[in-house]
């Protein structure tokens, strides 16, 4: 079986593996399926699952494959900025700047960890955050100059000031509720990656982003955010 059709195997099996639990496919509550398509219970990959589910998925997949000694840069760096949407009142923009450091393991599979800076803008919400975020990137297609990803990943980010900010003014949709400053940050996309040279690349792609801390505190401290958006990026293979 080729990597590829194994990985997409994987995916596919988890999924329907998780789906099947018992719970069925639904939605959180007031979202599209198209608003949050991996959202649905119990797989959501907008919660801790977008780092178990991918962890599992990649463990396996690494027990059942061979080392690919054909992987001439296994290292890479890169940096992305990017803009989200909330779906949400009272409707934040999220905007993205990320940079880390990606591990190629397999063709098929990389693991990644980013830094992370985030900065919500609405009439209620106006801070910086920072943070830390693992990720796996599984790539379905991998040519030599031409790659798509699907990728996934949660950490923490730490805001200036808690967030979100209760909202008023719009009725039995206002949230009373005030978030905290430490919120994980599960989020979760669709990309892909086109060489300029041997070494470098440009990166564009989707993401889902999710902000709340889990009702750490409990649900009275626990208001979130999602959105979706786009972003660009570019990344380099150093010599080894």
């Amino acid at each position: 079986m080729r990597h590829r059709t194994l990985v997409c195997t994987l995916l596919l099996w988890s999924a329907f593996c998780f789906s099947t639990a018992g719970q069925g496919l639904t939605f959180p509550p007031f979202t599209k399926w198209y608003q949050n398509p991996l959202g649905f219970e119990p797989v959501k990959l907008h919660t801790a699952n977008g780092l178990i589910i991918p962890a599992g998925v990649a463990l396996v997949g690494l027990l059942l494959t061979r080392k690919d000694s054909s992987l001439l840069h296994r290292i890479s760096v890169f940096g992305e900025g990017g803009t989200s949407w909330g779906y949400y009142l009272p409707y934040t923009t999220m905007y993205q700047a990320n940079a880390g450091l990606l591990f190629h393991i397999r063709r098929w599979l990389s693991i990644g960890v980013e830094t992370n800076v985030y900065h919500p803008s609405d009439a209620f919400n106006n801070t910086w955050g920072i943070g830390l975020r693992p990720f796996f990137r599984f790539y379905p297609v991998n040519h030599a100059h031409f790659r798509l990803y699907l990728d996934s990943g949660a950490g923490l980010i730490l805001f200036s000031e808690p967030f979100p900010q209760p909202t008023t003014g719009y009725g039995v949709f206002s949230e009373p509720r005030t978030g905290t400053r430490l919120n994980g940050s599960p989020t979760y996309g669709l990309g892909i990656e086109l060489n300029l040279t041997t070494r470098t690349a440009i990166m564009a792609g989707v993401r889902h982003v999710h902000i709340s801390n889990g009702n750490h505190p409990g649900q009275e401290r626990n208001p979130g955010h999602d959105s979706n958006g786009f972003y660009v990026g570019f990344s380099y293979s150093p010599a080894k």
